[in-house]
């Protein structure tokens, strides 16, 4: 009797086993999925989905469509920018027999990224530019292959080029180049040293980099608010010592171009010199962590220039993203919150 009892028991666990797995551990099978009101509702809404993307996808089109014209000019800036230049000429607009002729390959990637940040605007026509601004810089590019370019530079941001000239473009700093070789034409000014360094249109250093006037404001207001001693050569070779000549040589060297003038910075450890553009040269001393911090500056300005090269790099290479979209739903796998929905649907059929 008792072992009938306890048959009837583990049959009714066994039992109820059964049933709870089936209604909460069983997959709906794929002819369920398919034939359910859910997925068909799904890929309905696919469909629709598809066929707005479509439509979209065509409009955006259409408006991107470059005409001859636009095509010629976006053709042509992007030659600019790619181009290898072997000589810079650079002078007041009015008169170019003063010109200067740059042959600094730090200055050709200033040159060159002109045409990466020309935008076209509207808001002058060239006529109109010109009579506002009045004449301003005129850079003439020479490529490797004897390729010239003109630039019209006027008011610091706008730009016209003689092939395009019927286009005006803003180019943020895009006087920079001139500023910093021509000479003032009315005399140069009197300033204190500093602010001719934070006046800087652009640097250049011994690797070949090129930094604007952001890098030179900071690194002179640097100087100036920084705790320093002046010294001399001397001092600094007896604290080497033996090493005097591997420091000597292991200087970084930077040159301040600031219209027509020149400017150095020589960085060592804990020592720096100055040479103003009189060519006095004034050596000083600071706490080694003092001029790390002034090294950062433009390290971080490097590693600033490496980051915007990498993304420029990755906007040419990159292609359209498809517009197409789907429901992330496949047909052999739907949301599981839909699951009960299926089974009843199948269990009626």
């Amino acid at each position: 009797m008792m072992k009938a009892e306890r048959r009837k028991i583990y049959a009714v666990l066994i039992l109820s086993i059964v049933l709870v797995l089936s209604l909460t551990g069983c997959k709906a099978s794929k002819k369920k999925v398919l034939s359910s009101s859910y997925y068909k509702e799904l890929k309905k809404e696919n469909k629709k989905l598809k066929k707005e993307n479509k439509s979209l996808k065509s409009k955006v089109d259409a408006e991107n469509d470059m005409t001859e014209d636009e095509q010629r000019a976006s053709d042509y800036l992007e030659k600019i920018s790619r181009d290898h230049l072997v000589k810079l000429e650079v002078g007041y607009a009015d008169n170019m027999n003063g010109s200067e002729f740059v042959e600094d390959e730090a200055v050709f990637s200033l040159a060159t990224s002109i045409a990466l940040r020309a935008d076209k605007t509207t808001k002058y026509t060239p006529e109109e530019v010109k009579e506002k601004y009045g004449p301003g810089y005129e850079y003439i590019l020479y490529d490797e292959d004897n390729a010239v370019y003109e630039i019209m530079i006027f008011g610091g941001n706008y730009i016209v080029f003689t092939d395009l000239p019927n286009n005006v473009y803003y180019a943020y700093n895009a006087s920079a180049i001139g500023d910093a070789f021509l000479h003032f034409k009315n005399g140069y000014p009197n300033s204190k040293l500093f602010h001719r360094m934070a006046d800087t249109p652009l640097i250049t250093n011994t690797d070949g980099k090129c930094y604007e006037n952001e890098v030179a404001f900071s690194v002179a207001n640097y100087i100036d608010q920084m705790n320093k001693k002046k010294s001399n050569e001397a001092r600094a070779k007896k604290k080497w010592g033996k090493q005097a000549a591997k420091k000597m040589g292991n200087g970084k060297e930077y040159t301040f171009y600031h219209h027509g003038n020149t400017m150095k910075l020589v960085i060592y450890d804990e020592y720096f010199t100055i040479t103003n553009m009189n060519g006095k040269t004034v050596w000083y001393h600071a706490e080694k962590e003092a001029v790390i911090k002034m090294k950062n500056i433009f390290k971080e300005a490097n590693a600033k220039q490496k980051a915007e090269k990498i993304e420029q790099k990755k906007n040419e290479n990159s292609t359209d993203p498809s517009t197409e979209q789907t429901t992330g739903s496949s047909e052999t796998d739907v949301s599981s919150a839909h699951r009960d929905e299926i089974e009843s649907e199948g269990t009626d059929q």
